[in-house]
């Protein structure tokens, strides 16, 4: 997990986690998206898989519990600093619509 910093960057402890955990998500996104698009174009291309039969894969056994820990590990990676602090979804939707009412 990312350390947050030492100093907010908006003066605002929550805001800024908030800003870690979306920056961490597109982060995550992006390696994920960047990868899973080279290996489909790789096996499409070798005549592997086609994307249509990769789209249509619904995972089972073993493979779907290693999918459920996965997720489960990316979503404390990516919230888990606002948890561990105690915060809520509630709680930082209602940060979130009281900050833009500021702007």
């Amino acid at each position: 997990m990312v350390k947050p910093p030492s100093q907010p960057y908006t003066g605002d402890e929550m805001m800024d986690n908030v800003l870690r955990m979306n920056t961490e998500l597109m982060s995550e996104l992006w390696i994920l998206r960047d990868r899973v698009t080279i290996l489909e174009h790789m096996l499409q291309e070798k005549g592997v898989v086609d994307r249509k039969a990769l789209d249509d894969y619904v995972p089972s056994g073993p493979l779907a519990a290693e999918l459920l820990r996965e997720r489960d590990a990316m979503v404390e990676k990516v919230v888990g600093g606002a948890w561990m602090q105690g915060f809520t979804v509630e709680s930082l939707v209602a940060k979130a619509k009281k900050y833009a009412g500021t702007l």
